[in-house]
């Protein structure tokens, strides 16, 4: 976006000109720069700017840097949480729990292909303790219920699955498998097909899933 567009006039904006961009979208944004550049390398004026609203208005609307990390990571975790449960509810009970599993898996990986920047913030926030952590791991794993964590408990009591701790394969999806959809870059440069091939994602997701579900059999 030029800086001529960014530009806005003073006053009460026209009810016939552009409308500010939606929380969503100011979101989005500012989940890429935290994941692109770290907490303290993004900046709200820098997020502003690139979501095309003023700097007042992102304030007003969340608050301090502190506040738009907040939202930012809530809304990330909130789209892949719900992408989750939909996975798993459109299946028929008549699946078994195994194929129940690769659906989700499935389903995770999908989502990181398509909004990379939740597990590539996650990659940043785990790699050191503080307070930022303990709010992912308080607010979004031990105070929610995830389909991939009640399924593979649900195949550990039957028997079905290794009695491993959940953050065994959970790590292994997220930030094994999911790196493979999130630095998609970095895959590009090691396996040129994947550029080239429309398909390449698809199997790689799929297999990844596979791989998955099969090391959790007992």
């Amino acid at each position: 976006m030029s800086h001529s567009a960014l530009k806005r006039p003073r006053g009460r904006p026209s009810l016939s000109g552009p409308s500010p961009a939606s929380d969503e979208a100011c979101l989005d944004v500012a989940l890429e720069a935290f994941a692109a550049r770290g907490y303290e390398g993004a900046s709200i004026r820098e997020i502003a700017t690139a979501s095309g609203v003023s700097h007042g208005l992102l304030t007003a609307r969340f608050g301090s840097k502190h506040g738009l990390w907040l939202a930012a990571v809530e809304h990330g975790m909130d789209r892949l949480h719900r992408h989750l449960v939909a996975a798993e509810q459109e299946q028929s009970h008549a699946t078994s729990l195994e194929d129940r599993l690769r659906i989700v898996c499935i389903r995770f990986l999908e989502t990181v292909a398509a909004y990379p920047a939740i597990v590539q913030l996650m990659n940043t926030e785990g790699a050191r303790p503080g307070a930022r952590l303990d709010h992912i791991v308080e607010t979004f794993f031990r105070a929610r219920s995830w389909p991939f964590a009640t399924l593979v408990a649900q195949g550990q009591a039957s028997g079905e699955f290794r009695p491993v701790h959940i953050s065994v394969p959970f790590t292994m999806l997220a930030h094994g498998a999911g790196a493979l959809v999130a630095l998609r870059p970095l895959v590009e440069a090691v396996d040129a097909r994947m550029k080239s091939d429309p398909e390449g994602l698809t199997r790689t997701i799929e297999a990844a899933a596979d791989m998955i579900v099969r090391g959790l059999k007992a």
